[in-house]
């Protein structure tokens, strides 16, 4: 009977540390993808983030902490080298062993265009442009559509995004968000099979989530 007992300790033991060490190391780009897998691992395990909040996906130096992540990552998830040019030569780099997902290019991504008449700097709209512009006889809406204008371009031209024609912050769109828990998911069920399940749920709850954030601002629009 206490042989028996040791067995089953022993067995659970191991299943437990085999399941523990099958969770993938998975590093994420930036906050708002780094969130997206989180809500997928949730429950299972945790990604490591590249770019620290407050650091410009531009252009960023790497921490020996963050290398150190990208070269231990099984899963590498980020938006694209329109976003962050200087990270693909870091993934072709460090990241040798890791399955890596440029979410720009997944199937059903919808790319966004560069937007007009978003305001983007509110500082820049102050009175004294705002009473030049009623000398000249526009009213106060037609001129802070001109100023929104003006805003668009100059993020247009932002560093980092060069002459492309579609806005690389393609997570704003929360269908695209939805789709990418879908991605998310299955990548790491590929590479965690044990945990596929939990990994699928969590996917579909986070769609679900934004399911009733877009009612909810659809709603106050």
């Amino acid at each position: 009977m206490s042989r028996t007992l040791i067995s089953l300790s022993f067995l659970s033991a191991l299943m437990g540390g085999t399941a523990l060490a099958e969770v993938p190391n998975v590093a994420a780009d930036i906050a708002p993808i780094h969130s997206l897998v989180a809500r997928v691992m949730d429950g299972v395990g945790t990604p490591d983030l590249i770019v620290q909040p407050g650091g410009s996906p531009h252009e960023y130096s790497l921490r020996p902490s963050e290398a150190k992540a990208l070269q231990e990552a099984d899963l590498v998830f980020w938006v694209s080298p329109d976003l962050t040019p200087w990270l693909s030569n870091a993934i072709q780099t460090l990241a040798t062993n890791a399955s890596v997902t440029e979410l720009l290019e997944v199937d059903g991504t919808i790319e966004l265009t560069i937007r007009e008449g978003a305001l983007f700097e509110v500082h820049e709209h102050d009175d004294d442009k705002h009473e030049d512009a009623e000398h000249k006889g526009d009213d106060h809406a037609e001129h802070a559509e001109g100023k929104h204008d003006e805003l668009v371009e100059e993020e247009a031209g932002h560093e980092g995004h060069g002459d492309s024609a579609h806005d690389p912050h393609a997570w704003l769109s929360p269908t695209n968000a939805a789709t990418w828990l879908n991605v998310i998911a299955g990548q790491l069920s590929a590479a965690d099979p044990e945990n596929a399940g939990a990994y699928f749920a969590n996917a579909a709850a986070g769609r679900a989530e934004f399911d009733a954030l877009t009612d909810e601002i659809n709603a106050v629009l």
